[in-house]
Parts: C-alpha cells; sequence; structure tokens
C-alpha cells in the first residue's frame, strides 16, 4: 500500500472520530455443526448485543443479527444467517451509515479453507472471503471493521484488506482448523475494564485484539496445552496482518483509534456492576457446558465435584444479579 493510500485510511478514521461517528454493527453466527457450538455461538452474540446497545450505547436500529435459528431470541434476530442475507445486511447498514461511520461486521462460528478458497460456514451455501470482499467494498466512505472469529481464518485477512479498513481473523494460517476461543475474549473485551489498556474509558480495536489474544494465551497455558490458534490484525491495507500490531507503525495505527463506541454513550456505575454479572454468568454456563463434553476423560468423583463448584457459582451470581436488578 502506498503512503497516500495509508495517510488516505487514517484520515478516514480520524474524520469519523472528530465529526462523533456513529458505530453500525452486524452480528452473525454461522452453522455450529453441534448444539454445544450452536449453544456457544449464541451466547457469545447474545453478549456482544448487550454490550453494544449498553455499555457501549449503539443504537438498537444499528445493530443487526443473524443467525442459524432466529426462534432462540426473535426479539433480536433479524433473520436467518444465510449467505443473501449477510449480503443484504451489509447493504443496509451502508445505506443508513453517514460517511465517516464506522460499520462493523463480527463473525462468530465455523470456516474453513482449502487451496485458494476461504468459506464462512452458514445456513445453506457458505459465504466465501471473496463474496464478502465484495460486499464490503460497497462501504466506500466508512471505517470498516471485519471480525472473522472463526478456525481456518487467516485468508479473510488478504481478501477484506483495504485502506481504512480493519481486518481480524482468530488464525494465521488454515492449519489452525480447530475450535478457536478469541471470539469469546474478543466480545468480553468491550465490557472489562482491563482491557481499557491507556485507562481513556473505551476500548479501542487494538485493546480488544490484544485482550483477546493475551486470554487466549492464558487459557491454553492454564490448561497446558500446545496453542492451537494465534489471531491477527491487519489495518494498512497490506494484506499481511500481524499477530502482534503496534499502535505507532504499521498495523494497529488505525485499530488503535477506532473504536465501537457511541459518542452518547451512557456508562453508569449501575449498568456496568450488572452488565459484569451477566457476563460472568455467560461465561460459567460456557465452563459447565465444556465441563460436561469431558465428562468421560474425568474421574467421576472428579466430574461432579467440578460440576457442582461451577453450579454454585453460578446460582450465587443470579442471586446478585436479582438483587442488582431490585435495587
Amino acid at each position: 500500500m502506498s503512503a497516500r493510500g495509508f495517510l488516505l485510511a487514517l484520515l478516514l478514521a480520524a474524520g469519523a472520530q472528530a465529526r462523533a461517528a456513529e458505530p453500525h454493527l452486524l452480528i452473525v453466527t454461522g452453522l455450529g455443526g453441534e448444539p454445544y457450538y450452536s449453544d456457544l455461538f449464541h451466547r457469545w452474540a447474545t453478549t456482544l448485543s448487550q454490550v453494544a446497545t449498553t455499555r457501549l450505547g449503539v443504537s438498537p436500529g444499528r445493530v443487526i443479527r443473524l443467525a442459524e435459528d432466529p426462534s432462540r431470541d426473535p426479539e433480536f434476530i433479524a433473520a436467518v444467517s444465510r449467505k443473501q442475507q449477510v449480503i443484504e445486511s451489509v447493504d443496509r447498514l451502508g445505506k443508513i451509515a453517514g460517511d465517516g461511520d464506522l460499520v462493523a461486521l463480527v463473525y462468530l462460528g465455523h470456516a474453513t479453507a482449502g487451496g485458494r478458497q476461504a468459506l464462512l460456514n452458514l445456513p445453506g451455501p457458505d459465504l466465501s472471503a471473496a463474496e464478502l470482499a465484495a460486499a464490503l467494498d460497497a462501504l466506500d466512505g466508512r471505517t470498516v471493521v471485519a471480525v472473522i472469529a472463526a478456525p481456518s481464518s487467516a485468508p479473510f485477512v488478504e481478501a477484506l484488506s483495504a485502506p481504512g479498513r480493519i481486518v481480524i481473523t482468530a488464525t494465521a494460517n488454515t492449519a489452525e482448523n480447530q475450535h478457536t476461543r478469541f471470539g469469546g475474549h474478543f466480545v468480553d473485551a468491550f465490557a472489562e475494564d482491563a482491557a481499557d489498556a491507556d485507562k481513556d474509558k473505551q476500548v479501542s480495536l487494538l485493546e480488544a485484539f490484544r485482550y483477546a489474544s493475551r486470554e487466549v494465551a492464558r487459557e491454553f497455558e492454564t490448561e497446558g496445552r500446545i496453542r492451537t490458534e494465534h489471531a491477527m490484525l491487519d489495518d494498512d491495507g497490506d494484506g499481511a496482518g500481524s499477530r502482534d500490531p503496534d499502535a505507532d507503525e504499521g498495523d494497529g495505527m488505525l485499530a488503535a483509534r477506532v473504536h465501537l463506541q457511541a459518542p452518547a454513550a451512557i456508562d453508569t456505575p449501575a449498568g456496568r456492576e450488572a452488565l459484569a454479572l451477566q457476563i460472568q454468568a455467560r461465561r460459567l454456563v460456557d465452563r459447565i457446558e465444556e465441563t460436561k463434553r469431558k465428562k468421560r476423560s474425568l474421574e467421576s468423583a472428579d466430574y461432579l465435584q467440578r460440576l457442582e463448584a461451577l453450579l454454585l457459582e453460578l446460582a450465587l451470581n443470579r442471586r446478585a444479579y436479582r438483587a442488582k436488578q431490585a435495587q
């Protein structure tokens, strides 16, 4: 990418911030393949929509959710996450987003890659990286964010890369084809004070990326397992991506200046505490379901002890949440 093109990208982002840019968000969950993953992706997407419309102050009218099964939450899920619906939703956000506004697409699900083809696994026909790139190209004049939190997602960096665009993938190559944990931590970053490294009371895309990457590394280290996913970020338009982006040069400069938070966001202590309890509850459910999946590999007494402890913690969390709501 030329120096002139990169400067244009930075000016787009800076202009968006200067004119109090409004964020627009498309949340897409793909095929789970089995109930465990369908439930997990649904919980992650629900958390993201809650965080966006509460703590980040994004107008509900600027949030679109597409999912494998809209009946799970018909009030908030607009339609089935079919290829055509994804493309049409990008187009819809492009029509309501003004010049300099932020349009973010977050995909939580599975992906596959083989040869030169990379695909998001959706109900019906899969969506290719090339098809998604064509849809995003229509968002000229907006700051575009594309987060592909899926295995084998690395090819999306090159396919989606463009000036003024931030592309984040959960993996650094196609061989990293196991289920990824990055998506859940990336979602949580926008509700975690720990992710706000510069303490400016908002989480940039770079801060969210770094937080999620750290949490993924911590999980694998805690479990004593070899890490099978390494996220990448590209925002200088060269299609290469970086596992360690820098706010001062190259990949990371644009992401450090872009936030999902709306200009008029109201973040109250009471609202923050209630949201924190909701996110903690989701994490506990994630751990409970993961423990159930490991039942056959655990001693019976160990399994029951782990499950009982998690269920008790969840019950206490729900009690605290109800008390907070009653205040």
